[in-house]
């Protein structure tokens, strides 16, 4: 999975599909006949209507963040559905991601593959009963769940906010006793020490307020950590640029 900051949900997936069928049906008229367009438009709306299905669900989002085992359960068996399609394909989109230029036939396979996988989530997300506001919480909620977990064994246990002040309080502390060394011999450094210690004091607090919306309630990161082999083995590197 990797760490965080990878979120990029809902993002343009009408857009994207319509830029393909339109870029393919101009290039390869001949290709896409009648019944291809028929096709794609009996599973555009089969997609549709899982869609809708899943949307009747309500969901309001906590306001402490905090995800709840069953959730997570449901939101690992959608990722695991998905990726059960993903893994057939994930060569093929590595191989397109690679290629310095596309053409035609890659256009006409990342449509199949979007709409293959499209299908397959909003199919789970309709049987799990997770509308698409949920399913989009539970993603960054892991994804920051991951990031905080990494920060907190590496910290001993201090959130990501706490985390980012860390270094300046260090240094504001190494001033000080800077500053102390100095009293008495060099009155000059000693008060632009006591300063840069105050400096970077300020510093500190504001580099943590800055980063309080990284920060995740620990039961999460329990959690987090209890599915992590899950979570990490049915993570699918690209598709959350494409909102999947």
């Amino acid at each position: 999975m990797g760490t965080g900051g990878k979120i990029a949900i809902g993002c343009g997936i009408a857009a994207l599909v319509g830029v393909l069928i339109l870029v393919v049906t101009v290039g390869a008229g001949i290709f896409w006949a009648k019944g291809k367009v028929e096709s794609i438009a009996a599973e555009q709306k089969q997609i549709q209507d899982f869609q809708a299905q899943a949307n009747k669900n309500t969901f309001v989002e906590p306001t402490d963040g905090v995800i709840n085992e069953p959730q997570l359960v449901k939101f690992i068996e959608v990722r695991k559905r998905v990726y059960d399609v993903y893994g057939k394909h994930e060569a093929a989109i590595k191989a397109i991601q690679n290629k310095k230029e596309g053409d035609l036939g890659d256009v006409r396979k990342a449509f199949a593959v979007v709409n293959e996988i499209r299908l397959a989530q909003a199919k789970a997300q309709a049987e799990q009963g997770m509308s698409d506001d949920e399913y989009a919480f539970l993603v960054r909620q892991v994804y920051k769940s991951s990031w905080a977990a990494q920060v907190a064994e590496t910290t001993g246990g201090k959130s990501v906010s706490e985390a980012a002040g860390q270094a300046y309080d260090q240094a504001a502390e190494q001033m000080k006793k800077a500053a102390e060394a100095a009293a008495g011999k060099d009155e000059a450094s000693r008060k632009s020490l006591e300063k840069g210690a105050k400096d970077l004091e300020k510093q500190a607090e504001e580099v943590r307020d800055a980063s309080t919306h990284l920060d995740v309630p620990p039961a999460n990161i329990a959690l987090f950590r209890k599915y992590e082999a899950d979570l990490k083995k049915y993570a699918m590197n690209g598709l959350e640029l494409i909102g999947l």
